[in-house]
């Protein structure tokens, strides 16, 4: 399924996995659950849980897998700027399965 996220919000349901490509200068933002974070371009995988965020600096292609259902959000550099988030206009492509 290819996921347009304008505004970069996603529900993933436990085990489900949500591979994003081109993801170099996004942040990805835990809201609520808990998911499992690996990268071919980051050192270690990352368990991330509500409330914590990573910064995709540097990575091509992240796969993120929720350990529980979990709400995410995907940030641009620019939105972590702007207040609030969702005034930024930036689209992001992920495919979720």
């Amino acid at each position: 399924m290819k996921v347009n996220l304008t505004h970069g919000a996603i529900d993933l349901a436990q085990g489900k996995l949500l591979s994003l490509d081109a993801a170099a200068g996004w942040s990805l933002q835990v809201s609520d659950g808990s998911v499992w974070v690996t990268s071919p371009d980051m050192p270690g995988d990352h368990f991330l849980h509500g409330g914590t965020s990573l910064k995709l600096d540097g990575s091509r292609r992240v796969v993120v897998e929720a350990l529980q259902d979990s709400h995410i959000r995907l940030v641009t550099r620019r939105q972590r700027a702007a207040t609030p988030a969702r005034d930024a206009t930036e689209s992001f492509s992920a495919c979720a399965a």
